[in-house]
């Protein structure tokens, strides 16, 4: 979108009283720059991700830097990030220590593992600051005054916990601020808040800083500097945003290095010495006056609501937002255009949910553990657990990335298999609980023994959304929902990532694509994807309608209600009488766990309740969520069939079949799924289509089973299956 960076005439009038000042003996104000550097890779990130980080944008950043002595920064390392670079890149440490030696870095602290702090419980919350400081206190000397808060995303009760936190100053984005009524020209300063706790300093983020640094030339930015100080005493501006900006992002690394932005940049800033002044965020809390007190509304970056709107309605703020911006009056307009905030992807994505939930489960675990029993070794995980990215999904955030969301769930369950081993001493358990375990109203049952979670939804079609290998740390139905996305528009505008362009561009510019006719693999499901869905489709369905998420169903039952007609010791008995056209009908289905074994026994009964033959086919959905389609060390086999390690990307039907076999051969975990009568298989790979920092990407979600049996009942006759799944090495 357009940024309005400086105008001709103001920067022409600013150059002008300086010149006036100077005659007259008047002394000329300084202005003061902040340069905030946030670098981060997530928990579960690929090891070459890391690395192409560090070798495109981190390292390189930081030499350029050394070569600028006078230039100083604030910089800011992700735990999760520092975790990996002492392991396989020590020469970052080196690097952060010469600059720390000549005095040209401050090193911010904040939460080690980057969690979204306002949904995490304040004892966590508080132990991940702690985990920073203790950090960088150890490795360089230093203890962090200052902050980074991941995402920018603000709430009010923060300032209390922040306080709390021994955080005295963190930056935040100017739409924050604006959001607060405060105008633009207000913004070339820091202000103070609270929440019935010692203040604490909050910076503003331009972003027609962000939007410059690194696209625009140097010039752009002095112009800026010039336009939006003039006649202020001590005017501070900040830009604070991700390193990965300079040289990871698409099209960066040639600008920013080879091209030799960054020097330019730092040559810019030197050469004018005399009218710009670097600083730390300490040095103008310790140095500058606050500008005064504010309260800052429920708030993240401009572009995290748009993000987090559901399709539809985040169509139409892009089109308002594209709309308006071309007006005169943009800049006072845009402070009352508001999406939404980020909990709204707890609404917009149940898997987001999913994950939340279980984290505060495995937190409220570990605390329940007595004070003696809790320590680092089972704390950590819980902690890694909580790092942002598989949360949500916009240009940046994870969710739609199998292996973040893999990570997180690994390092939650890990947690959870500690806490419990402890709690419940050793001993076969099975434990069941019935509550709303993902706060929606209505309540799940949540069945859980030594070896293996399994959770059912009643009210969803009697489904079971999660089901974990606990020692091995991995949900088998980590699958995601294909649903519209905003930007799913412009699919059909994205160019090849190979496509030339002239210099460089924002990421918030840039369309790519990462394969051709992206746009024609584009599907959307109509039912959720989990497992023990129950299908009714007509007799001329296809495999193709089930890969796509189109099949048609006849049955009331896919997203029905079903209710709870028994519950046992080690499981339950759900029921649901509802229609497959108009013939009455009723599914029981029984779900049982086996004390210290991952074994579910699940047990049908269709049961036709009309005066009339039931004639249908019918089936039972299983997503299984093993990570990879075409990967020798992810496989299925259908020993009926003949078929023997088959890849999980392959789209195909199985008559007759007893037993099908899937494994992770890379996680060492395996799936057996036993059938007491043969049924017709259809196998397809899942697939959804997103959009990520480097362009529109296909990716692999889960391998879609479905169970096929033809059902011919005449009135009051019932038809039974046995199911028998279980979690094995392989």
């Amino acid at each position: 979108m357009p940024v309005r960076l400086w105008s001709y005439a103001a920067a022409k009038n600013r150059n002008q009283q300086e010149e006036r000042n100077i005659i007259s003996g008047s002394p000329v104000s300084k202005i003061n720059f902040i340069l905030g550097i946030h670098n981060h890779q997530p928990v579960g990130n690929f090891d070459h991700v890391f690395e192409q980080a560090y070798k495109r944008s981190y390292e390189p950043f930081l030499k350029v830097a050394l070569d600028h002595p006078h230039v100083r920064f604030s910089l800011h390392t992700t735990g999760c990030l520092w975790e990996w670079l002492e392991k396989h890149e020590r020469g970052y440490f080196d690097l952060v220590g010469k600059l720390l030696e000549q005095k040209q870095i401050e090193l911010l602290g904040g939460a080690f593992y980057e969690p979204i702090l306002p949904i995490l419980p304040r004892n966590d919350a508080l132990e991940q600051f702690e985990r920073m400081r203790d950090y960088l206190k150890k490795r360089f000397g230093v203890t962090p005054r200052g902050a980074w808060l991941a995402e920018r995303v603000w709430e009010p009760a923060l300032a209390s916990l922040l306080a709390e936190a021994r955080v005295e100053y963190l930056p935040l984005d100017d739409y924050h601020f604006l959001s607060a009524g405060h105008p633009l020209h207000d913004l070339s300063g820091y202000y103070l808040t609270e929440s019935n706790s010692p203040p604490v300093a909050l910076f503003p983020i331009h972003q027609a800083l962000r939007y410059a640094i690194p696209f625009k030339e140097p010039e752009r930015t002095l112009n800026y500097f010039r336009e939006q100080a003039q006649e202020r005493e001590n005017a501070v501006f900040v830009m604070a945003d991700d390193g990965e900006k300079f040289g990871l992002w698409p099209k960066t690394y040639e600008w920013v290095y080879e091209q030799g932005w960054l020097h330019r940049f730092f040559d810019m800033l030197e050469t004018h010495g005399d009218e710009i002044q670097l600083m730390t965020f300490s040095e103008a809390r310790d140095q500058i006056p606050a500008a005064g007190r504010t309260y800052l509304p429920t708030c993240s970056y401009f572009e995290m609501g748009e993000w987090v709107l559901p399709s539809q309605p985040g169509r139409n703020f892009e089109k308002f937002v594209k709309e308006f911006e071309s007006r005169s009056d943009w800049d006072e307009l845009k402070p009352f255009l508001k999406g939404g905030f980020w909990r709204g992807f707890l609404a917009k994505y149940p898997e987001s949910n999913y994950l939340h939930k279980r984290m505060l489960r495995s937190s409220r675990k570990y605390y329940r553990l007595s004070g003696r029993k809790r320590n680092d070794d089972l704390h950590t995980p819980l902690l890694r657990g909580q790092c942002n990215c598989a949360y949500w999904h916009g240009v940046f955030g994870g969710l739609y990335l199998p292996h973040l969301r893999h990570a997180v769930w690994k390092e939650l369950l890990h947690s959870e298999y500690l806490s419990d081993n402890l709690l419940h001493r050793g001993r076969k358990w099975v434990d069941i609980e019935y509550t709303d375990h993902d706060t929606d109203g209505h309540k799940e049952v949540l069945i859980e023994n030594a070896r293996m979670n399994a959770y059912l939804s009643p009210r969803r079609g009697g489904s079971l959304f999660e089901w974990d290998d606990r020692a091995a740390g991995y949900n088998l139905l980590d699958t995601l929902t294909r649903q519209p996305e905003s930007y799913h528009e412009k699919l059909i505008h994205a160019v090849s990532v190979d496509a030339k362009s002239e210099g460089s561009a924002s990421i918030h510019d840039l369309v790519l694509s990462k394969e051709r006719d992206l746009d024609q693999k584009l599907f959307y499901d109509r039912w959720p994807r989990a497992a023990l869905l129950d299908h009714f489709p007509g007799w001329n369905s296809l495999i193709g309608e089930f890969q796509t998420g189109k099949l048609a169903d006849y049955g009331t039952f896919l997203k029905g209600e079903y209710r709870i007609a028994e519950m046992f010791t080690d499981g339950v008995k759900l029921a649901c009488l509802g229609w497959v056209g108009e013939t009455s009908v009723e599914i029981l289905k029984t779900i049982r766990a086996v004390p210290g074994k991952p074994i579910l026994n699940i047990h049908y009964r269709v049961k036709n309740h009309s005066d009339f033959n039931l004639d249908s086919p019918f089936g039972v959905e299983w997503n299984l969520g093993l990570k990879a389609a075409n990967s020798f060390r992810h496989h299925i086999s259908i020993p009926d069939s003949g078929d023997w390690n088959q890849p999980l990307g392959e789209i195909k039907v199985h008559q007759n079949v007893k037993e099908v076999r899937l494994a992770d051969d890379y996680e060492g975990v395996a799936v057996h799924l036993s059938l007491d009568g043969a049924a017709k298989l259809w196998r397809v790979p899942i697939e959804s289509i997103s959009l990520s920092e480097g362009g529109f990407e296909r990716v692999f979600q889960s391998i879609a089973l479905m169970f096929l049996w033809d059902l011919h009942l005449a009135p009051r006759q019932s038809w039974e299956r046995n199911i028998v799944a279980q979690l094995a090495n392989p």
